[in-house]
């Protein structure tokens, strides 16, 4: 597989907390580390990551693990107008939610792969290619 790799919140979170996907995950930074493959996320998913660590460890410790993870060779890429309607042709047509419609988005828009564990895009069918952090 080429990159891009864009980053679904889960995977990120999966990473955090050491879950199933989080070797494959530190792969992939190591990865973008070496300047061998770009690995993007959506700053709508960047928020979604901050939302859950935040509810699950409370505010001060989700900035510092935002500020640890800034750190990393991640780049964090704005939602413009065609990402968010291609976000939102993406949800009318597969009925995903909206905030995973902007990860598959900015794969599709840049020809990438969606780093995720989360079922929800299997409804994509073949239209996003998909990198399975973990399978149940």
């Amino acid at each position: 597989m080429s990159g891009p790799y864009v980053l679904d919140a889960n995977a990120l979170l999966d990473f955090i907390e050491d879950g199933r996907g989080a070797l494959r995950v530190e792969k992939l930074l190591t990865s973008a580390r070496q300047r061998s493959t770009p690995l993007l996320i959506s700053v709508v998913n960047w928020g979604e990551v901050f939302y859950h660590l935040w509810q699950e460890r409370g505010e001060e410790a989700a900035r510092q693990i935002l500020a640890r993870l800034s750190r990393l060779a991640i780049e964090t890429v704005p939602v413009d107008l065609a990402q968010s309607l291609k976000a939102g042709e993406i949800k009318a047509v597969h009925k995903i939610p909206y905030v995973d419609s902007i990860a598959a988005a900015l794969a599709e828009m840049r020809n990438g792969i969606l780093v995720t564990a989360d079922r929800d895009f299997e409804k994509l069918g073949r239209r996003v290619q998909v990198l399975w952090t973990a399978r149940p």
